[in-house]
């Protein structure tokens, strides 16, 4: 299958995926209960118990009368055209809510994911490459641990350490009211956040992926006649034992990184992240369902596109990756000729080797 045939393939299955989560998202929040109309005026009031009069009335301003296929088409429609409709509570239009969280959310998954990564090529290569059984036993009890470990549980001991006890680090939001949010400052609070994601349960799978896939890669016959040929150790570790051996840790990155900013909603509750999570949250408590179907609907682009980004990476790193789903071709040729309907489907297998470290 050429590049953009797989490309394409895929980009269709995430915008089916897509489209099924705003429908299950719209369907889930419609069975939900109490009345976002009765929250609104309650809001508005103070509290106020509303007249049965004023919730009908809003009610139908919000359009909640209609019925539910009409409500989601017509919300749908809006959202192709970047139309996401206004906040029940506050009035503002939610693409601008949400635009101003989403970045604070890449940030902090950005930098989860930099720390993830390092640490676990790390630790994972370290663990491939040494000789010393007591440090491959300090290291498989350290990813038993953490393996075990929610995120959440993560940052919670992180806080309790760190900004409780020894008091080296804030202890949540973006900066204190009224203080500018420069580099410094910035920095300084994402460390314990960033940190509770990247050493969360999914760590210790990459670290086991990258030990399982170098030390596989590392006992394969064609790294043995590279090093006899007289190559360069470094050019053996890069071209050899490296790209081939990361396949399943990149494979497991997309999907990891897609889990990662499903994980940020707890992560940012616990540290006041202004990020997606925390909007979520704060709208499900509110019932403001147009900021939450929102909130929800960008969180799954970004796990798609992190998810889509981790296959090309892998796919990159071994292109018998995009093979799957190629048809054989049915040309005539001996039964066990390569092309042959008898003959074994060599990429589909080759593809199905690579992954299955990823599973």
């Amino acid at each position: 299958m050429s590049p953009a045939g797989w490309f394409a393939r895929r980009a269709a299955g995430s915008l089916a995926v897509l489209v099924a989560v705003s429908l299950l998202c719209f369907a889930l929040l419609d069975l939900a209960p109490g009345d976002p109309a009765r929250a609104v005026l309650e809001a508005r009031s103070g509290g106020r118990v509303p007249p049965a009069a004023a919730v009908e009335a809003q009610r139908a301003a919000m359009g909640l009368d209609e019925p539910l296929p009409v409500r989601y088409l017509t919300w749908a429609g809006g959202a192709v055209r970047g139309d996401l409709g206004v906040s029940t509570i506050t009035g503002r239009p939610v693409a601008e809510v949400v635009g101003e969280a989403v970045p604070w959310t890449l940030l902090l998954a950005g930098a989860a994911t930099v720390l993830s990564v390092v640490g676990a090529l790390t630790v994972g290569l370290l663990a491939a490459t040494t000789r010393s059984r007591w440090l491959r036993r300090a290291v498989e009890a350290f990813v038993l641990v953490l393996g075990g470990t929610p995120g959440f549980v993560t940052g919670l001991v992180l806080l309790f350490v760190f900004a409780a006890r020894l008091q080296v680090l804030p202890s949540g939001g973006v900066g204190r009211p009224g203080q500018a949010l420069t580099l410094g400052v910035v920095t300084a609070h994402l460390v314990l956040p960033a940190a509770a994601l990247a050493f969360g349960h999914h760590f210790g799978v990459y670290v086991r992926l990258v030990q399982s896939g170098v030390s596989r890669i590392a006992a394969a016959p064609h790294v043995d006649s590279a090093r006899a040929r007289g190559l360069h150790p470094a050019v053996v570790a890069r071209r050899h034992l490296l790209r081939p051996g990361l396949v399943p840790f990149v494979t497991r990155l997309g999907v990891g990184t897609g889990g990662l900013l499903a994980g940020a909603y707890a992560v940012e509750v616990i540290f006041s992240w202004p990020g997606l999570g925390r909007l979520a949250i704060d709208a499900a408590r509110s019932q403001d369902f147009t900021v939450l179907t929102a909130a929800v609907l960008v969180t799954a682009v970004c796990v798609l596109a992190a998810n889509l980004l981790g296959e090309l990476a892998a796919s990159w790193l071994d292109p018998r990756v995009r093979l799957v789903g190629a048809t054989a071709s049915t040309a005539p040729g001996p039964p066990d000729a390569p092309g042959s309907p008898t003959a074994p489907a060599a990429p589909d297998a080759a593809r199905a080797e690579v992954l299955a470290d990823a599973r």
